[in-house]
């Protein structure tokens, strides 16, 4: 994989790999740019809630477990001084469907994050990973994931 950024000016690029899809980045004002676009943090956050999100939706597939919604959101905690390197990643499911147990969500979590997220896992493994979830309507447990020491050797 190849990514190609531009600048644009003061601290925003439009960036793209091969996917050949452009996207913008830029930092806030205490960074020096003018906040009009997702922070280059901020993308990681998003890159890893979306690695997890398709995992799941595979291995929900693979399980022949239909899904009639499905959300995520990813809390960062980052460190309070610099270079505020992420700490942990808080992964929230939301899932609903007459398939969807517990157990089927959080085997999908698991193997995301132990195995298949390519995102997740090329993080520090300093960095920790939890996971909670709704599944239709009703709150799940909340666990951290322990990191394989595999996939770092």
């Amino acid at each position: 994989m190849k990514a190609e950024l531009r600048h644009t000016g003061q601290m925003a690029f439009v960036a793209k790999a091969n996917s050949n899809h452009w996207v913008p980045v830029d930092a806030g004002p205490l960074s020096g740019g003018g906040n009009a676009a997702t922070a280059p943090i901020e993308l990681l956050a998003i890159a890893a809630g979306g690695c997890v999100s398709m995992d799941m939706i595979f291995i929900f597939g693979k399980s022949r477990k239909a899904f009639t919604r499905f959300e995520m959101e990813v809390e960062a905690t980052r460190a309070e001084t610099y270079p505020k390197r992420i700490l942990s990643l808080h992964f929230h499911a939301q899932v609903e469907g007459e398939d969807m147990t517990p157990d089927t969500i959080e085997k999908a979590f698991t193997l995301s994050l132990t195995k298949y997220c390519a995102v997740s896992l090329s993080l520090d493994r300093s960095v920790k990973f939890f996971c909670s979830y709704t599944c239709n309507g009703q709150p799940g447990r909340e666990w951290e994931i322990e990191r394989l020491p595999e996939h770092y050797a």
